[in-house]
C-alpha cells in the first residue's frame, strides 16, 4: 500500500507561481495580500474577532478600508 502526504504539495511553491511572481503587478500584489488578509480573518472564531473588535460580517469593510 502506498503512503501519499498531501501536505508536502501545500507547502511547495510550484514553478507556475514562481513565473507568475516575476510578472506580477502592483495591484496583483495587493491583491494578493488583501485575499490572504480576509482568509486569516475568516478562519479565525466569532471571540477572537470580538477581541479584535472585527464583526464577522465587517471583515471586508476592515481589510479594504485599510485598517487591516
Amino acid at each position: 500500500m502506498a503512503y501519499y502526504d498531501s501536505s508536502f504539495d501545500a507547502n511547495r511553491t510550484t514553478l507556475r507561481r514562481r513565473i507568475a511572481r516575476l510578472f506580477e503587478t502592483p495591484f496583483d500584489r495587493r491583491y494578493r495580500k488583501r485575499t490572504a488578509r480576509i482568509d486569516e480573518l475568516r478562519m479565525l472564531s466569532d471571540a477572537e474577532l470580538c477581541r479584535r473588535g472585527i464583526a464577522r460580517e465587517d471583515i471586508l469593510f476592515h481589510v479594504f478600508s485599510g485598517k487591516a
